[in-house]
């Protein structure tokens, strides 16, 4: 049984394509009109799909829940890469940590990923706070290991917040996957047809053009709304 989400996309897709298809054939007859003498006055025919709208009779089969406790690999590349950005921090800025500041920021640490390794699920709240604990744990070492123990450069607790958070989210597990039934055989062997789910969707087309702001510059070209 497809997934929702698929199945939605699949359909978004063949209407493109079918936009594509559709172009093809507009520009093979604007060749046709070049090439005759009458028709090359005349404008090209084109067509659009403004709006298309489609009324799909599905049945939920089945809602697979998502595991919400991070795999320990997953935990063990997050831990790596925190400790990454945080040695990156430290090497853009010339700053090296004492083995004590370094050993108790490596407790601290390892204390916040113990937690997470035991926790039923992780929310974005959790999220936050993690990256909370982690990014207080940094700023205090990096605090320790420069001159004066006063106040750490803003700039460095505002990039550190930055991509501890951005990474942290990331533990957030991902929404359940509805499974459904579509096909029309399948569909009417469902006893009744009040247990039958009816989804009206309605397409809007928005076309895209590629626009290069500098012809000697290829990065330059990008894809603009019309």
């Amino acid at each position: 049984m497809p997934a929702l989400g698929d199945y939605l996309g699949a359909l978004l897709a063949e209407i493109t394509n079918a936009r594509l298809q559709a172009d093809l054939e507009s520009a093979r007859i604007a060749q046709l009109y070049a090439s005759h003498p009458l028709l090359q006055h005349m404008p090209v025919p084109r067509f659009r799909l403004p709006n298309v709208v489609l009324n799909l009779p599905v049945a939920v089969e089945k809602i697979d829940q998502p595991s919400i406790t991070p795999p320990p690999a997953e935990l063990l590349a997050l831990r790596q890469k925190i400790d990454g950005i945080i040695d990156q921090e430290l090497n853009q800025r010339k700053l090296r940590l004492p083995p004590s500041v370094q050993e108790r920021l490596t407790k601290n640490l390892n204390d916040l990923f113990d937690r997470l390794k035991t926790s039923a699920g992780i929310s974005a709240s959790d999220a936050v706070k993690a990256s909370g604990d982690a990014l207080t744990a940094a700023v205090e070492a990096i605090r320790a290991a420069s001159e004066g123990h006063a106040t750490v450069d803003p700039t460095i607790e505002s990039s550190l917040r930055h991509q501890f958070d951005a990474e942290f989210l990331k533990l957030q597990p991902p929404p359940p996957r509805v499974q459904v039934v579509v096909v029309t055989a399948q569909l009417k062997d469902i006893a009744s047809p009040l247990t039958l789910t009816r989804i009206q969707l309605t397409i809007s087309e928005e076309g895209v053009e590629w626009t290069q702001t500098n012809p000697s510059d290829p990065s330059s070209k990008t894809l603009l709304q019309e």
